[in-house]
């Protein structure tokens, strides 16, 4: 077999070993589709490269933090080896807690217990698109009021405490996820809402 490859190379490649197999088409067909079969495993493992050279990764980020001025949740992040087409995030807690308190237009408390209000599997997502395959983006988790309110005139309706609790940020697209740390804010006057 090793003397084949070495005749072929000085018979002028396959159009010399044509002229030997000339009387025998199977021969021929045998001898050629190694080279054809080489060629074409070839070009589909340098394709196959070319679409798999997206390899997301974070390259900055994620991180965390809370806005003492709005309680919002937030995830700030760089990921690269995206590619061209829309990414899809998403952002979910499995408890959110917030505190609001009823106050005068004068900031004074009157009587009554703060009003706490809770909420599981919370999420938010967003869509970008890449720019030269990658994303700076970032994505938050915002305070919900629900049923809290102030009964009576006047009263102002602050949030004064948020807490975020099994926070989980994913690319929802790639499936790539990292768990968040539990945040908290407390002694703040945010709103009115």
């Amino acid at each position: 077999m090793g003397d084949l490859f070495v005749h072929v190379d000085r018979l002028g490649g396959l159009d010399g070993l044509r002229a030997v197999f000339a009387g025998n088409k199977q021969k021929l067909w045998i001898a050629e589709m190694p080279m054809k079969a080489f060629l074409l495993l070839l070009t589909l493992l340098l394709a196959g490269s070319v679409l798999r050279a997206q390899s997301p990764h974070f390259v900055k980020g994620p991180s965390a933090s809370i806005d003492p001025a709005t309680g919002d949740y937030t995830v700030a992040f760089k990921e690269a080896g995206l590619g061209n087409s829309p990414i899809t995030f998403s952002l979910t807690a499995q408890t959110e807690h917030f505190t609001f308190q009823c106050f005068t237009k004068s900031h004074n408390t009157p009587n009554g217990a703060p009003n706490g209000v809770s909420f599981s599997n919370e999420s938010s997502f967003v869509t970008l698109q890449p720019r030269n395959g990658q994303i700076t983006g970032s994505v938050s988790l915002s305070p919900q009021q629900d049923g809290a309110d102030c009964q009576g005139n006047g009263l102002l309706l602050f949030l004064i405490a948020a807490a975020y609790d099994g926070v989980k940020f994913c690319d929802v697209t790639d499936n790539l996820c990292q768990d968040m740390p539990s945040l908290s804010v407390s002694g703040v006057q945010i709103g009115p809402f």
